[in-house]
């Protein structure tokens, strides 16, 4: 039951797990027996039927000539949805033989009803080509359609300036001489914000739009505008076409010589953006800061490295860096668990071990969650880089409303990791309060490329970045709004 939680965010971002558990002897199903890992009651389907509410398919094998059929039936459904699926198997049958199973065949992506893809194209070609300045924005349900390989020539052939919502970042490349930035409402990256607004057409790939997304739902984009190409379905501001896959239409689009370029967009942010100032470098004795850390991330990036970042200020400071061509970049946005980015590190780091060294910026409260998985990371021998960032206390949550409950206890986390490895491995701690410190670090990092390096960032409470300040408010503001008096409607 504890793999709920991790479940649920890999729900809420399309990752296909496949949880395997253990259930009941087959002989307890229908008797009245209470059995150990249970809520004491009788009844055998209350672990089912809470991973039911997290998962895209649940089933439960009691005999063996039913396995093949219930586990193809996940497996395809994970594969087919990009969504986690549990299966349950009676503990006494595991070891029984099962009927040979035959061949899965999975289509991955449907076909498009031709008659919807046609007029959606037709639709999509004639607000295209009436626009003067349209842009291009990339959603994260891109990678959900398998289409992120289409972004980048479509972009090029469309020719217009390409912004990427704040939860996909990394999915298009930021070399690219098209890319703007992030387009986050107020928290935007600089210029990215008075190009998108101000255009008449937004071409929307794969977006969501919630409350983070869409800065407590402040943007000031227009629908009448906007067509969203979604993974099973094409939005026009005045019509809907259901049944048309995304890769299909975008290899639509890639093919049809009537989309004329529209590079107006991009020729705008080019004429209004400008460089960005060279940073003074601090003395080394100045006590350390979120902007000096950041800076240093920026500065350690490689084309062989891989980001992830935790919910908190971090998502703010992680759209700010700057990506060399095919770094990933991870965070969790939809769901937005604390704690995650340690758990999904360990991930991460074992998926590129021995070809991406892993970059973390996780805060304190956020740690303390999940802090135990960094023993598992010794244990595997992995080398991340771990930025710590303790401002004892969620920050986040001080500039959304504030209060004693954002208070935690602080930790000793340079001995932590310490009592983690019991000096066995190759893992190395660091208390950082001055830029000198964090200096150290990171050189020790660099030049030790197969150590686990952890770096306890000592930061002021309240040093945070203004797009945490201006986003706060605006999510603060629309958690707050009065309720309707339904009664009069």
């Amino acid at each position: 039951m504890s793999l709920v939680n991790a479940i649920a965010g890999a729900y809420s971002d399309d990752l296909p797990v496949v949880v395997v558990s253990g259930g009941p002897n087959s002989n307890d199903l229908g008797t009245n027996r209470v059995l150990h890992h249970t809520m004491g009651l009788p009844d055998r389907t209350q672990q089912l039927e809470v991973f039911r509410r997290v998962t895209q398919e649940a089933v439960v094998v009691t005999n063996a000539i039913d396995a093949p059929e219930l586990i193809d039936k996940a497996f395809s459904t994970a594969l087919r949805t990009r969504k986690p699926v549990y299966i349950e198997i009676c503990c006494n049958i595991a070891q029984q033989l099962v009927p040979t199973p035959v061949p899965m065949a999975i289509k991955y992506i449907p076909d498009s009803n031709q008659t919807s893809l046609q007029h959606a194209l037709q639709q999509f070609t004639s607000s295209w080509n009436s626009a003067v300045k349209p842009v291009l924005l990339i959603g994260n349900k891109v990678r959900l359609a398998h289409a992120l390989r289409l972004a980048v020539p479509l972009a090029e052939k469309l020719g217009a300036g390409v912004a990427v919502m704040p939860n996909a970042k990394s999915f298009f490349p930021e070399t690219h001489p098209q890319f703007m930035g992030t387009y986050w409402g107020n928290v935007s990256s600089p210029y990215v914000c008075e190009v998108v607004e101000s255009a008449d057409l937004y071409v929307y790939i794969g977006p969501v739009f919630n409350d983070y997304t869409t800065t407590g739902y402040s943007t000031l984009v227009q629908k009448h505008k906007m067509i969203q190409i979604l993974p099973e379905r094409v939005k026009m501001p005045l019509a809907e076409y259901g049944c048309v896959y995304m890769t299909e239409f975008l290899e639509k689009l890639l093919s049809c010589k009537e989309l004329e370029v529209k590079n107006k967009s991009l020729e705008i942010y080019k004429r209004i953006a400008e460089a960005e100032p060279v940073p003074v470098l601090p003395p080394p004795s100045e006590v350390l800061s979120t902007r000096y850390v950041l800076r240093t991330v920026q500065r350690m990036l490689r084309e062989t490295s891989a980001v992830i970042v935790e919910t908190g200020d971090s998502w703010f400071n992680g759209q700010k860096l700057h990506l060399p061509r095919g770094v990933p970049y991870e965070f969790q946005m939809q769901y937005g668990s604390i704690g995650w980015s340690v758990g999904a590190l360990l991930g991460m780091a074992l998926g590129f071990r021995g070809s991406r060294r892993c970059i973390a910026m996780i805060g304190d409260g956020s740690f303390q969650m999940t802090a135990q998985e960094v023993s598992t990371m010794i244990r595997y021998g992995l080398n991340p880089i771990i930025f710590l960032l303790n401002n004892q206390g969620y920050t986040i949550e001080v500039e959304i409303h504030d209060g004693p409950y954002n208070n935690i206890k602080n930790w000793d986390y340079k001995m932590l990791i310490d009592a983690f490895s019991k000096k066995e491995g190759k893992v190395k701690s660091f208390l950082c309060n001055t830029v000198q410190d964090l200096n150290e670090g990171v050189e020790f990092a660099e030049k030790n490329e197969g150590h686990l390096v952890f770096l306890e960032c000592s930061l002021d409470r309240n040093d945070c970045s203004k797009e945490l300040l201006e986003w706060g408010t605006r999510v603060a503001s629309a958690n707050g709004r009065a309720a309707i008096d339904k009664d009069n409607y």
